[in-house]
Parts: C-alpha cells; sequence; structure tokens
C-alpha cells in the first residue's frame, strides 16, 4: 500500500505541475492575444487615420483640377480676346491706310483744283 501511496502522490503532483504548466501556457497565450489585440486596434487606427488623409488628397486633388480647368479656361479667354484684339489692330491699320491714301489724294485734288483756278483765272 505504502507503494501505491507514492505512486499517486507523485502522479498527483505530475498533475499538479502538468495543471500548473498548462495554466501559465494559458497565461502566456492570453497575454499574446491581448498584445495581438492591441496591435490590430494601433493598426485600425492607423488605416483609419490613412483613409482620412487619402480623402483628404482626393478632396484637394479635385480642388487643383476645378482651379486648374478655371485658369486654362481664363488662359483660352484672353487668347481669344488676344486674336481679336490682333485682328482689331489689322483693321485699325487698314483704315489708317486707306485714310492716308485717301488725304494724299485730297492734297492732289486740292492741288488739281488750285491749277484750274489758275487757268480760269488766267482765261
Amino acid at each position: 500500500m505504502a507503494g501505491m501511496f507514492g505512486f499517486w502522490s507523485r502522479h498527483k503532483a505530475n498533475l499538479t505541475a502538468a495543471r500548473a504548466g498548462r495554466d501559465e501556457l494559458l497565461r502566456q497565450r492570453n497575454i499574446a492575444i491581448g498584445e495581438r489585440n492591441e496591435l490590430m486596434r494601433q493598426r485600425d487606427i492607423a488605416l483609419g487615420e490613412r483613409n482620412e488623409l487619402m480623402l483628404q488628397r482626393d478632396i484637394a486633388l479635385g480642388e487643383r483640377n476645378e482651379l486648374l480647368d478655371q485658369r486654362n479656361k481664363a488662359l483660352n479667354e484672353r487668347d481669344a480676346f488676344l486674336r481679336q484684339r490682333d485682328v482689331a489692330l489689322g483693321e485699325a491699320n487698314e483704315f489708317r491706310r486707306q485714310r492716308d491714301l485717301l488725304l494724299i489724294e485730297n492734297e492732289q485734288l486740292k492741288g488739281g483744283k488750285a491749277e484750274i483756278n489758275e487757268r480760269e483765272d488766267r482765261r
């Protein structure tokens, strides 16, 4: 009987040690799971911040594109006005040329009229 008691005592001690080892492993597993969960929470926060920054970037890009479109429209309108101005300047130069020719012709006609008047006066 004494041998049997020693066996059960050792067996009980082995079970207690095994349970203590199991409990330690469970405790370590729970710590690891807690750390993993904390890292996942931090990852989720970082992903949320990244997504918010991407949204803000997309909004800024949209605003920039709108401003670029407005600038391009203004540049196109300016080019159209410059072309209209060039046409108007060309027409003004043509009218000046015609005016100058008419003034020269008028002077010539006046000179011719003076000659006619002189001839008539001589008669």
